[in-house]
C-alpha cells in the first residue's frame, strides 16, 4: 500500500519512506471500522498505524470521538504529540488528560471540545464521574499497550469505561506483547476480534545486540554505569526492578557526582517532563528509572539499554530492549548480573545473550579489563576521604585519662 496522499508531507518531513508492515496491516480493516488486535514488536510503527486511518475517520466540529488509553502520563503526553500535527491536516483538536496535571487547565482546555481524547484511567475516571467528560457518543476506542493495560490491576477498570460507550463503538488493542486476555477477547467485551499478529517479525529488532556483563555489586554496578557515561556517543536508558534499588544507586551515583536524569512515579508532573527533555536533548547521556519508562517511549537515539537487574520475565525484556533500535537501527542491550543470572536470563528471553566486559571507556570487550580490587580500594579510599580527619594530638591521647597535679 503507498502513503496516503494526505500524509505524504509529514512522511516526507519525518525521513519516513514506506508504510511499515504493520501499518499496512492495520489500516484498512481501521478505517472500515472492524475490532482489532493488533501485535507487532516495539519500534515497528504501532502509533502511526492507528493514528492515520483514526484521523480519516474524523468529523471535524462534531464532539468527542475517539478517546486513546495509554498506561502512563510519558507515554499519553507523546502519543498526543505524534497526533497534533496530523489532527490539524483535518482541523480537529486532541487533548491529553493524565493524572499529577494541573486539573483547572485541563476542564479548561475540554471547553474547546476535541475530537480526540488521549487518557489514562485515573484522571479519565474522575472527570467521567465528575461528568465533566461525556463517553456515550464515542465512535472509537484504543486501547494501547493493551497488555498492561488488560492486566489483573486494571482489566476491570478498562472494562467498566468501554462500558459507558455506545453498544457499537470500534474498540481497537495494540500491544507489542501477547496477553493471556487476547485468548478469550469475546468473553470479556462480548465482541469478535480480528487478530492481527506480527510478533515474529524480526526484521524491526535484526540491529539489536544483546549482552550480559558479570557485576555482582552495586558498587561494580555503578562504577561501570559512570565508565559507559564517559562515552561522548553514549545516550542509555537504565532500568531497576523497583523504587527502592533505584534510589539507593541514585544516592550512590550523586555522590560521585555522576551526570544524570532520573524519572520514577513518584516525580511530579513537570520533574519528569524536564528529566526527558533534557535526556532527549543529550544535555545528560544517562536516565535512571524503573519501568514507568519503559511502555512506548520513543527517545530518539538511545543507542543503549542496561538492565540494572535481570528482568523479571520476557515481556518486561522486550519492552525494555524496545527503547532502543527503533524502526530496524542498531542499539544495545546489556544486563548485569552474575553466573547465576545469566543463566536463569537465558531462560525466559528469546534472544542470544554474549557475555561482554566493560572498559575504562565505555567500551564492551571481550576480555576484563578492569580491577575489581582496584575498584574496591578507590571505593573506600573514597569513604576515608569524606571522613573528617582527627587531630593527631586527639589520636595520641585516645584512650588516656588526664591527671592535672592541684597547685598548692
Amino acid at each position: 500500500m503507498e502513503i496516503p496522499k494526505l500524509y505524504q508531507a509529514y512522511f516526507e518531513q519525518n525521513h519516513f519512506e514506506t508504510l511499515t508492515k504493520i501499518q499496512d496491516a492495520v489500516y484498512m480493516p481501521f478505517k472500515e471500522g472492524k475490532d482489532l488486535v493488533a501485535m507487532a514488536p516495539t519500534g515497528s510503527g504501532k502509533t502511526l498505524g492507528f493514528v492515520m486511518p483514526m484521523i480519516e475517520t474524523l468529523v471535524p466540529k462534531d464532539g468527542l470521538q475517539v478517546l486513546i488509553l495509554e498506561p502512563s502520563q510519558e507515554l499519553a503526553m507523546q502519543v498526543r504529540d505524534v497526533i497534533q500535527p496530523l489532527a490539524k491536516l483535518v482541523d480537529c483538536k486532541v487533548q491529553a488528560l493524565t493524572g499529577g496535571a494541573n486539573p483547572t487547565r485541563q476542564l479548561k482546555k475540554l471547553k474547546e471540545k476535541p475530537e480526540i481524547i488521549v487518557a489514562t484511567l485515573g484522571r479519565l475516571n474522575e472527570l467521567t464521574e465528575a461528568r465533566k467528560v461525556k463517553l456515550g457518543n464515542l465512535n472509537t476506542v484504543i486501547v494501547d499497550e493493551a497488555d498492561e493495560m488488560l492486566n489483573e490491576s486494571k482489566l476491570e477498570s478498562v472494562r467498566k469505561t468501554i462500558s459507558q460507550m455506545p453498544a457499537d463503538v470500534q474498540m481497537t488493542f495494540f500491544s507489542a506483547t501477547g496477553n493471556d486476555i487476547f485468548q478469550d477477547m469475546h468473553k470479556w467485551f462480548g465482541q469478535d476480534f480480528l487478530v492481527i499478529d506480527q510478533r515474529n517479525d524480526t526484521s524491526y529488532t535484526a540491529g539489536i545486540k544483546h549482552y550480559f556483563v558479570d557485576a555482582n555489586s552495586e558498587f561494580i554496578k555503578n562504577a561501570m554505569l559512570r565508565e559507559l557515561a564517559h562515552d561522548k556517543k553514549f545516550l542509555g536508558i537504565v532500568f531497576f526492578n523497583n523504587s527502592r534499588s533505584l534510589h539507593k544507586a541514585i544516592s550512590d551515583m550523586n555522590h560521585d557526582k555522576t551526570n544524570f536524569v532520573t524519572l520514577d512515579s513518584k516525580m511530579s508532573s513537570q520533574q519528569r517532563k524536564t528529566a526527558i527533555q533534557l535526556f532527549s536533548n543529550k544535555r545528560v547521556n544517562l536516565l535512571l528509572t524503573t519501568d514507568v519508562a519503559a511502555r512506548g517511549m520513543d527517545i530518539a537515539d538511545v543507542n543503549t539499554i542496561v538492565n540494572y537487574m535481570v528482568p523479571r520475565d520476557n515481556s518486561e525484556y522486550v519492552h525494555r530492549a524496545g527503547r532502543t533500535g527503533r524502526m530496524g537501527r542498531s542499539g544495545n542491550v546489556i544486563t548485569f548480573g552474575n553466573s547465576h543470572d545469566m543463566r536463569n536470563l537465558q531462560d525466559i528471553v528469546d534472544v542470544t545473550l554474549k557475555k561482554v566486559y566493560i572498559d575504562h571507556d565505555g567500551k564492551l570487550t571481550k576480555k576484563p579489563t578492569f580491577d575489581k580490587k582496584k575498584r574496591y580500594n578507590d571505593k573506600n579510599k573514597s569513604k576515608a576521604a569524606a571522613k573528617p580527619k582527627k587531630r593527631l594530638r586527639d589520636q595520641k591521647n585516645k584512650g588516656k585519662r588526664k591527671f592535672h597535679k592541684k597547685e598548692e
